[in-house]
């Protein structure tokens, strides 16, 4: 898993966007630096790879959701796992 001292820092990445790309200008390359740095962030929240199922995967596996449970409205799963989640947290 990745941990936060992986992550390239904004000011590398920038640095690496302007040797790359010389012609996008400071805003564009602080822009795609941040959105590049959140996706990491995001990625490494959801367990994103491919050797494991992602963090919502792996919450609702662990909720007794199988992939044929998850068909359907979303709306209602989410709801189900929030209720699901609620209960959890009443109980203990």
């Amino acid at each position: 898993m990745t941990t936060f001292d992986e992550y390239k820092s904004l000011s590398t990445i920038e640095k690496d966007l302007k040797l790359n790309y010389p012609k996008l200008t400071d805003f564009e390359r602080l822009s795609l630096a941040i959105q590049i740095q959140r996706n990491q962030i995001l990625s490494a929240g959801f367990v994103v790879n491919s050797s494991s199922p992602n963090g919502l995967e792996a919450i609702g596996i662990a909720l007794g959701y199988s992939n044929n449970s998850f068909s359907g409205n979303i709306n209602e799963r989410l709801s189900e796992i929030t209720a699901a989640l609620e209960d959890i947290k009443v109980n203990n």
